[in-house]
């Protein structure tokens, strides 16, 4: 896990990324700077736990992938089988090259284990 968050982290202009499980504890995660993984953890599974909701209420099925841009930075939230692949990047970062490597990322995470 730590290996693909590493190889996420290379992405130009993502910060940091982590794996929250479906109860807030954070499972594995690669930052440059110190992060406090309890309130992280609380913090992404109540915007995850919020957001599924209200897809699911507004009929629109299972919560896969979705982002938060703030003044600050951009969150990239994806589903995986460990719980959810979030990114932190950069105001300015490239988007689309981010969620293609969200998703190769996520990837990687459901075939972990897969075979062994």
């Amino acid at each position: 896990m730590e290996r693909t968050l590493a190889e996420l982290n290379k992405t130009p202009g993502v910060i940091g990324s982590f794996v929250v499980a479906a109860d807030g504890i954070i499972v594995a995660s690669d930052f440059t700077t110190e992060l406090n993984d309890e309130m992280m953890g609380a913090l992404t599974s109540s915007i995850i736990n919020s957001t599924e909701k209200a897809t699911k209420k507004m009929g629109q099925g299972e919560l896969v992938s979705f982002i938060v841009e703030t003044d600050r930075n951009k969150l990239f939230f994806n589903s995986t089988r460990s719980g959810f692949l979030v990114c932190v990047a950069q105001p300015d970062a490239n988007l689309g090259l981010i969620r293609v490597e969200m998703r190769a990322a996520s990837e990687r995470l459901n075939n972990l284990g897969i075979g062994v």
